[in-house]
């Protein structure tokens, strides 16, 4: 098979730096817990990064009199942005350096934890960030790294990678260290609960992809088996309730430790085609990373079904406790559950911003990432992920691939 080489990379990578698990708090009051920590482990001058949204609304006002209230020496870095740059990169990076911080406090989404990883690393390294990008590149510890996510779905808290922007090539540049973990991580539901329905919808099926992928990955493991299987129980059970009452706080920490364990699993196991497709979509027109995954799952679903039947058989017979033993059926069944989960959370079937003159570039740079970096289960040819963009741009989920 083309991908053999990656496979073997990735089954090493993951045997020889095994990622851990940060430790954990859950709940109204976790950030606090997760501020607590940091002080009693020593570090008084944290650079909180987030966005501006989350500063300007007061939702960080708390915690910031909390670390103040234990003599903390403060600094808030609010320049993060949807799918981030090394400029921004650059720019909490200086905000680190100038203010002598000692540890990096990330409060956000995918976006603001990822820009966190990389500031961290390159407040210690000597590195360019330009240097830093790729596999083990990290050469000295992080700042002590702690972080609270407010969307659920990126697994930004568990991974072991950061996904950075080129500021003139625009194009997704990746980080992966197992230094990357955070020490430990916070689900507050109080910032939880705020999180818009739509956007509960995209980051929440952003981890049912994480999941997927994981689970149908050629370098899976027992352990990640487990963790996905089960991210994709509590994403079906609980992410139609988190986004029609998003008050619901167990709905809203269940949807978060799915993300946690969905983020786990693909952090070892790896991920697949519909990263590799979204990546390329939101690098050309700044379409949200969750939405393009969620909008692209289906049909790499469809077009997996031939070599991972028995694979979403056996998540089919998970959510339905289904006593059936006809693998197709049970497949099929799986996929329709997945279109249906999209649906219910108002996920829509196209993407209208894609044109088709970019298919052939998007093409070309979504099988190069997967060639180089997934143990993907069926290898795609560049008019089949053609094929997948057209779908997307036409609203057709229902492909059939030989």
């Amino acid at each position: 098979m083309l991908h053999a080489p990656i496979r073997i990379a990735l089954r090493a990578l993951s045997t020889f730096y095994t990622p851990q698990k940060p430790l954990t708090f859950s709940g109204p009051d976790a950030a606090r817990k997760l501020a607590d920590l940091m002080v009693t482990n020593g570090q008084r001058r944290p650079l909180i990064v987030t966005d501006s949204f989350l500063l300007q609304n007061g939702m960080l006002d708390d915690l910031i009199t909390f670390l103040k209230g234990r003599s903390c020496h403060v600094t808030t870095f609010d320049g993060i942005i949807p799918n981030p740059t090394f400029a921004v990169v650059e720019a909490g990076l200086k905000a680190s350096r100038d203010n002598k911080c000692d540890a990096v406090f990330a409060v956000g989404g995918g976006s603001a934890i990822d820009a966190a990883k990389v500031i961290a690393a390159a407040s210690t390294s000597r590195k360019s960030l330009k240097k830093l990008t790729g596999t083990l590149k990290v050469d000295a510890p992080l700042l002590p790294f702690y972080v609270v996510p407010t969307t659920s779905g990126t697994g930004s808290e568990v991974t072991n990678a950061a996904v950075i922007s080129d500021t003139e090539t625009h194009k997704k540049k990746f980080f992966v260290d197992p230094k990357y973990i955070p020490i430990a991580a916070a689900f507050d539901t109080g910032l939880l609960k705020s999180l818009p329905a739509p956007m509960t919808a995209a980051t929440g099926m952003d981890a049912s992809t994480h999941a997927i992928e994981a689970y149908t990955s050629r370098n899976r493991f027992d352990d990640t088996d487990r963790d996905a299987a089960m991210a994709i129980k509590l994403l079906f059970e609980y992410l139609p309730i988190a986004y029609e009452n998003g008050h619901d706080e167990q709905a809203r920490e269940m949807v978060a430790l799915a993300s946690f364990l969905a983020g786990f699993s693909f952090t070892k196991a790896s991920l697949g085609y519909v990263h590799a497709i979204s990546h390329q979509i939101s690098a050309h027109y700044k379409t949200p990373h969750g939405l393009a995954n969620a909008v692209i799952l289906p049909r790499v679903l469809r077009f997996n079904k031939k070599t991972c039947a028995a694979r979403f058989a056996q998540l089919e017979q998970i959510l339905t406790a289904s006593a059936s033993n006809d693998t197709d059926l049970l497949a099929e069944q799986f996929i329709s559950r997945v279109d249906a989960l999209a649906d219910r959370v108002g996920i829509p079937a196209s993407l209208t911003d894609l044109q088709s003159k970019d298919f052939g570039v998007i093409s070309s740079d979504a099988l190069a990432e997967a060639r180089s970096s997934y143990a993907v289960p069926r290898v795609m040819r560049r008019s089949q992920v053609t094929r997948v963009l057209q779908s997307v741009l036409a609203g057709n989920r229902d492909l059939t691939f030989s």
